[in-house]
């Protein structure tokens, strides 16, 4: 499955990766467990305890999407039973704000 990965702290920031998709590879990409947020047709996937724990160095930063600020890594994940999101990874690129 392509999906957008969305790290804070590495270079490039935004990247396209391929991934299985399942809950338990979705949180270990996160850190934690995951909270979705609408991106269009889309899911963003992010942990959701980000900002009650201690950041670990995996997991450090923050970034905007839109108006909403996030924090550690997110995961644009396609609709349910989509191979890929829709988003291509130049449109995902102008959408976020590394913080």
């Amino acid at each position: 499955m392509r999906a957008i990965l969305i790290d804070p702290k590495a270079t490039p920031a935004i990247s396209e990766i391929k991934i299985k998709g399942d809950l338990a590879g979705i949180q270990n990409l996160v850190g934690g467990y995951i909270e979705a947020i609408g991106i269009g047709s889309d899911v963003l996937f992010v942990d959701e305890d980000w900002s009650v724990k201690e950041p670990s160095k995996r997991h450090k930063g923050s970034f905007l999407i839109g108006k909403t600020k996030v924090g550690g890594r997110g995961l644009i994940l396609g609709p349910k039973g989509e191979k890929s999101t829709k988003l291509k990874l130049l449109e995902a690129s102008s959408m976020i704000t590394i913080l």
